[in-house]
């Protein structure tokens, strides 16, 4: 036995599928508040900013329907090319696979479905057509204002899109490099969208007196421009020779990729646009040329995508953490070297990361070519008073009447998905403003597989085949680094997706003491009634409503649990299950001294206790009535709708009952009646 646990250790060792890669911890926690009930959702669609209905496309790119696929992408994405190839993401840094092997590969199949779709003209409308067109002016051709000109124009609004430069796309087309998206990738998209009817007007430059003329002649104005303004250097020397604006570098070599830049390069940075701009280089310069990247934290604390961070890395770039520059060095104009010092962290700052601290007497010097300073991107708005520009709370829109902003122009240097989402949320916000109709929800689609196969999915490690990575020659020229994925690995890769959306569990399966029960229901949705005394009568008037809209729910079981808290930690909600989910006893001594919780008679199927505080209520079923009892007051119920049918109570008896205690204590039996039975 011994000797057969040497030699997996052994193996461990040497096992790749066991060594950490990953530039961040991983973990699929998102910001959801977790509830009582209904907690099932998806981290990867919480984390996506056009909320996809990832786990759809992913069942029907499975079982090959890749036209369906693609109409579950495009409901909330009209750059589907574009993203298929530049999306940073985040929806594969939360997908549950990762606890289990590796993270499916959602970009990829994205792409795939794109490229393989039969027909990728769907076109579909989130509200019903509006009976006469209303005006909407785009500033800004790039995915999100494209993004809300797509969702407008399906609901029926005339839009035109006004574009400074000569071409649609925005930063992508201009600045993200050629080794990661080609332009028709893009081009694909901004066609299908232009299919629809928009007009896009070219060459048109925004001032103050043609941004009054577009309020005025339409109805709603959407700022979508980007952010197209590296933001300033305070470097002495920054002006030198060899000194190269991160975004003109960028702008440059795609329209000439035989850049001279000498053969030393450093780029001083840690976001995107900074790792961008080193793989450029290293293309530049080929395999005699050294292209370092010098950030004043840690490699784990760069903005950049983990991904990008990953490949800099992987094409042999250096990159020098906690340095920081102090000046730009020349001689008769020209760089020479970059003066820097070692920092170490201190406490955390604003940004919630440690804050750099430089260590005296540690300056150094490096010698280059050329210095490409990449400190982020600003968005340089001056057609419009900034204030007016600042948005209403929890919306887009500006001060200025029907003015809405999004996008780069809102945030600054971002991701094209996030841009493609604010684009779409704003088209919504419109729609809903001119039609007082909300933007339908996304239906779940009904897959073909019971929850114990679902179960006995989450038992199995499938690690990813698929390879999505062109041959590395590429990464001597600007050929596009990645190549699509075959039918095959598609259908492979999309098989592995858990379906989080249907069934999570995942509290569950990590509880090391099971008191964490899952069970089923039957959606209710009640309008509750309440008590109340008007001229010294009581009466029944109708309160707020409830609903469960979810078949799967957890219970947690109070007795079973030592609070070890790895339900916390691997629950894709920001919620604690042991916390937050109801709590049951079935030990009577322990309920009597909980707070917050239920108690069953095992003896008596149909009742439960619930104590809150001191204060303990009873609900039992009799026959087709729920009978509600807290204190000597008596409250019946009907088991269908929960209505008020009958009650003890006089107007001198009047407490503060909540009904809506009575109607979770119900779904709660349910799940207890579950477990007994079981």
């Amino acid at each position: 036995f011994l000797n057969h646990l040497n030699q997996y250790a052994d193996a461990v060792l040497a096992d790749d599928q066991y060594k950490r890669t990953q530039i961040q911890d991983k973990s699929i926690k998102t910001d959801r508040i977790l509830g009582a009930f209904d907690c099932v959702h998806a981290p990867c669609v919480d984390t996506c900013p056009t909320t996809q209905g990832i786990p759809d496309y992913m069942y029907h790119t499975a079982n090959g329907d890749f036209d369906k696929a693609f109409e579950v992408i495009n409901k909330t994405n009209p750059f589907p090319n574009t993203t298929g190839m530049v999306c940073d993401h985040l929806c594969q840094s939360k997908c549950t696979r990762i606890n289990y092997d590796s993270s499916l590969l959602i970009r990829e199949i994205k792409r795939f479905v794109t490229e393989n779709a039969s027909n990728t003209n769907t076109i579909h409308s989130i509200v019903s057509k509006l009976d006469k067109a209303t005006k909407v002016g785009i500033i800004g051709a790039g995915p999100s204002g494209l993004s809300a000109a797509k969702f407008l124009i399906e609901a029926g609004f005339e839009v035109n899109i006004y574009e400074e430069k000569q071409k649609p796309g925005g930063m992508v087309t201009s600045a993200i490099p050629a080794f990661r998206i080609e332009d028709k990738s893009i081009l694909e998209d901004v066609k299908r969208i232009e299919n629809l009817g928009v007009k896009i007007h070219y060459g048109v430059k925004i001032d103050k007196i043609l941004f009054a003329e577009i309020t005025v002649n339409n109805e709603y104005v959407y700022i979508a421009v980007g952010a197209q303004k590296a933001k300033d250097v305070y470097l002495d020397g920054v002006e030198s020779k060899g000194v190269y604006n991160p975004l003109e570098f960028l702008y440059e070599t795609k329209e000439n990729p035989n850049l001279n830049i000498g053969k030393d390069v450093i780029i001083i940075g840690g976001g995107n646009t900074a790792m961008d701009a080193a793989r450029t280089a290293k293309r530049l310069i080929g395999a005699c040329g050294s292209v370092k990247v010098v950030y004043r934290r840690m490699i784990k604390q760069m903005p950049a995508d983990f991904d990008e961070i990953s490949a800099v890395q992987e094409e042999g770039i250096e990159i020098i953490e906690l340095v920081s520059p102090l000046k730009i060095n020349t001689k008769e104009g020209k760089v020479t070297s970059l003066s820097c010092v070692k920092m170490e962290l201190g406490k955390k700052d604003a940004s919630g990361r440690a804050k750099p601290i430089a260590v005296p007497n540690s300056e150094f010097e490096i010698f280059v070519d050329s210095i490409i300073p990449a400190f982020g991107q600003d968005v340089d708005i001056d057609f419009v008073d900034q204030d007016l520009l600042k948005t209403k709370p929890n919306s887009y829109e500006t001060q200025l009447p029907n003015v809405f902003i999004g996008g780069d122009a809102l945030r600054g240097g971002s991701t094209v998905i996030h841009a493609v989402g604010d684009g779409r949320k704003i088209a919504e916000a419109i729609i809903e403003k001119v039609t007082n109709q909300k933007p339908e929800e996304h239906a779940i689609a009904k897959k073909d597989i019971t929850a114990r196969e679902l179960k006995i999915k989450k038992t199995k490690k499938i690690f990813s085949t698929a390879d999505y990575h062109a041959p590395d020659s590429n990464i001597s020229n600007f050929k596009v680094i990645s190549v699509s994925l075959t039918k095959e690995q598609a259908m492979e890769e999309a098989s592995r997706c858990l379906y989080c959306d249907d069934i999570c569990d995942v509290c569950t399966t990590v509880c090391p003491n099971l008191a964490l029960y899952p069970f089923d229901v039957e959606t209710v949705e009640y309008q509750l009634d309440k008590f109340v005394v008007a001229n010294n009568e009581l009466k029944i008037v109708i309160d707020k409503s409830f609903e469960v809209t979810q078949k799967h729910q957890i219970l947690h079981l109070a007795d079973w649990c030592n609070e070890c808290g790895n339900c916390e930690t691997f629950c894709p909600t920001s919620g604690s299950p042991y916390k937050d989910k109801p709590h049951l006893h079935l030990d009577y001594t322990t309920f009597l001294e909980s707070a917050d919780s239920c108690y069953f008679y095992k003896s008596e199927d149909n009742k439960i206790l619930y104590k809150a505080g001191n204060q303990i209520s009873s609900l039992s079923r009799e026959n087709e009535e729920f009978i509600f009892q807290i204190n000597n007051n008596k409250i019946a119920l009907d088991t269908k709708t929960f209505k008020i049918i009958g009650h003890n109570l006089k107007e001198h008896d009047m407490i503060d009952i909540d009904l809506k205690v009575a109607a979770e204590m119900s779904i709660i039996l349910q799940g207890a009646k579950q477990l007994i039975n079981k």
